[in-house]
């Protein structure tokens, strides 16, 4: 019994080597893809405000990258979005489409599909999507440890249920649900104008020490859909 487990280990050790240093081989003949697709999402020409952080774990990304034709590849690329809404991917020339991700981003749902034959660059692949909530005249304003916000907030879609409102802080320039070090909560507003503050100076002592770690500080505002994963967001504050 134990020279057949013997055998049958080195038999596994063989097959796995054998694997590994094939896959080795094979993926060093690849170069690094040089060729680039770009856009944005926007809705009626103004750039959406998203989370930035990039997340393979839980499944952030707002686009998926599906090749096309003559040596497609089964599956598809993840591609995430900066805090603008604007994405950059590295790819190989070919044919391609790009779709928006189900069940993600802070807009109605969209079954539009993007197809393009890539040649060293596409560029302006923006995406228009009808958001659930908009802010729009957003100020951002820090006087004596207090963060004020000011901004109008309208109702896009009209079965959009507001769940709450947010500021978000952060101790790097990218503040969002996944990124923040603090956040308030506000569960009365309304659409229409509105003015929020965030007075630091209440702050226990352990959540003003984690505000200081880096010796910056950010705020954004983020606007929260019932049953929608999502925020939508304002442009990020250096406090």
């Amino acid at each position: 019994m134990m020279i057949i487990h013997s055998i049958y280990r080195l038999i596994l050790v063989s097959v796995s080597a054998a694997l590994l240093f094939g896959c080795s081989t094979e993926i060093d003949n690849w170069s690094y893809p040089t060729s680039t697709v770009s856009g944005q999402f926007l809705y009626k020409g103004q750039p959406m405000q998203l989370m930035g952080t990039a997340s393979d774990a839980t499944g952030s990304n707002m686009l998926q990258l599906h090749q096309t034709g003559e040596g497609w590849v089964q599956g598809f690329v993840k591609v995430f979005t900066k805090d603008d809404g604007s994405f950059t991917v590295n790819t190989f020339d070919g044919d391609y489409y790009l779709n928006l991700t189900p069940g993600r981003g802070p807009w109605q749902p969209n079954t539009d599909t993007l197809r393009f034959s890539l040649n060293k660059t596409a560029e302006n692949l923006n995406f228009e999507v009808t958001p659930y909530f908009w802010i729009s005249n957003y100020a951002g304003t820090y006087t004596d440890s207090v963060f004020t916000a000011s901004f109008n907030l309208e109702k896009i879609v009209a079965s959009a249920a507001l769940e709450r409102v947010v500021i978000q802080l952060g101790t790097t320039a990218i503040v969002d649900n996944v990124s923040k070090t603090y956040e308030q909560s506000f569960t009365t507003l309304a659409p229409g104008s509105n003015t929020i503050k965030l007075d630091l100076k209440t702050l226990t002592s352990g959540q003003k020490a984690n505000l200081k770690k880096t010796g910056f500080l950010f705020a954004r505002v983020g606007v929260k859909t019932r049953n929608v994963t999502d925020l939508i967001y304002s442009q990020t504050t250096r406090l």
